[in-house]
C-alpha cells in the first residue's frame, strides 16, 4: 500500500468496518485481520471478515463484519488501545 498515507481513521456502521492510513495488509482471515498503520499496527477480531473494498492508492480497506469483537492498536509492541 502507499507509503504517502499518514491519517488513519476508522469507522463501523451497518456490519462494515472502515479503515483509512493503511500501509499494509499483512494478515487476513475470516476471524482476524491485521494492519500496518504508520506508526502502529491495528488487529481486528471477529467474525465474517470479509474484504469488499481495497483501496491501494489511497490506503483505504472496507471490511463486511458479522460481529465485531475488537480493534486492538500497538505502538512498538505496547498496547495503544482497545474498544470492545
Amino acid at each position: 500500500m502507499s507509503e504517502k498515507t499518514s491519517k488513519h481513521s476508522l469507522l463501523f456502521r451497518d456490519g462494515r468496518l472502515v479503515i483509512g492510513g493503511v500501509l499494509q495488509v499483512t494478515e487476513l482471515s475470516d476471524k482476524q485481520a491485521v494492519f500496518k498503520l504508520e506508526g502502529s499496527v491495528l488487529t481486528v477480531r471477529g467474525s465474517g471478515l470479509n474484504v469488499i473494498k481495497l483501496d491501494k492508492e489511497q490506503g483505504a480497506v472496507e471490511l463486511e463484519v458479522a460481529t465485531l469483537g475488537s480493534a486492538v492498536y500497538r505502538q512498538g509492541g505496547v498496547l495503544k488501545g482497545l474498544f470492545r
